[in-house]
């Protein structure tokens, strides 16, 4: 083994953690479909915390080191790291680690960056510029994971760098019927009901207020019900609360906290609702149209690259009532979930297969 990592290249990657989320999820599908008898990847967590992932990236063979101290301190670790590493490529895996390509200079180290989110909302407002200069000025490709996103970076950049896009994958659970069946038990929800599904970290930018509003309004004229997955970041209590003050009745509403395989889960629904205010491209869109699941989504990033309006899915504007107006149409009718979690199968097993988005992304480090 070591003979053979002799004749690698070595990749330093970039994430800023490796807890259990979307970025994490694709990062570890692209290393988990790397050609080993060509790279070598190195994972460097920048600011922690390592978590999650960890344990099935080290499982790989792949190296995972933890950055310490301040920004200038990690980026110094890091340069240091990758002379001693000899280290020969570098990939950014989000837009706050492009900057890390700045330690690199003068090293001769080809460098590829990340945008995985909508780009100015990634962007914080104390020192903007600055940022906005940093994500950009150390790499020469830029990845984005949505038409959108791609489309500003281009006018940004002009012809000075290149502009990739590049959708996210999704590796579809294999018995669907079974997971449906066994997630649908231990929610205690009967097969003749419907299941709003809702998927994300419980964050200001995921908007689950919205999602609440939307299923008040649809249950005003069907009974369905509503589960809400994904980690507290600090608006548990509050969602909570909105939800014993909308009239419902207690259990209509259910927060479940987060689960260790969402792709499972999807699968118990018969709407998936995306309510974010903005995105990158969306893994649980992904995941809920691999499971054959209609979803209804506000209009942000990547979702016009994944759901075709009418025929997979819907998407609509911001407001709750156009989110469940459209949630309404899908849980009225079976047949047409039916038929649109159908097409939407057909169109992520045709373009967002995780081996041949990862070969693309590895091409670009030649």
């Amino acid at each position: 083994m070591s003979s053979q990592l002799n004749h690698t290249t070595k990749v330093a990657i970039v994430i800023g953690q490796l807890a259990q989320g979307g970025s994490e999820k694709q990062l570890y599908a692209f290393v988990q479909h790397c050609d080993r008898e060509r790279w070598s990847p190195i994972v460097y967590v920048s600011r922690g915390p390592v978590g999650f992932w960890d344990d099935p990236m080290r499982a790989l063979g792949i190296p995972v080191i933890l950055l310490h101290g301040g920004p200038f301190l990690r980026m110094w670790q890091f340069r240091q790291s990758c002379q001693a590493n000899r280290v020969r490529r570098f990939f950014s895996w989000a837009s706050h680690t492009n900057a890390y390509s700045l330690a690199l200079w003068g090293l001769g180290i080809p460098c590829v960056g990340s945008f995985r989110n909508d780009y100015d909302f990634e962007l914080p407002n104390r020192f903007r510029w600055l940022r906005s200069w940093a994500n950009l000025a150390g790499i020469a490709v830029a990845v984005c994971n949505s038409q959108e996103t791609a489309a500003v970076v281009r006018r940004r950049v002009g012809d000075r760098k290149r502009v990739v896009y590049m959708p996210n994958s999704v590796q579809a659970v294999e018995n669907r019927e079974f997971c449906r069946r066994t997630w649908r038990q231990r929610l205690s929800i009967r097969d003749d009901e419907v299941l709003i599904l809702g998927v994300g970290r419980l964050t200001p930018q995921k908007n689950f207020a919205r999602f609440i509003e939307a299923v008040v309004l649809v249950h005003q004229t069907m009974p369905v019900r509503a589960v809400v997955a994904g980690r507290d970041d600090g608006c548990l209590k509050s969602l909570q609360r909105q939800a014993a003050l909308s009239g419902l009745e207690p259990g209509v509403i259910r927060f479940i906290g987060a689960v260790p395989d969402a792709r499972e889960l999807v699968c118990a629904a018969d709407v998936f609702v995306l309510s974010s205010d903005y995105e990158g491209m969306p893994n649980v869109v992904l995941e809920a149209m691999a499971a054959g699941v209609p979803c209804v989504c506000t209009r942000v990033n990547g979702v016009s690259d994944l759901i075709k309006l009418g025929i997979n899915g819907f998407i609509t504007d911001h407001r709750a009532e156009a989110l469940a107006e459209k949630i309404r149409v899908l849980a009225q009718d079976k047949e047409l979930r039916q038929e649109m979690g159908a097409r939407a199968i057909e169109h992520i097993d045709s373009s967002f297969a995780p081996q041949a988005i990862a070969a693309r992304l590895w091409q670009l480090l030649k």
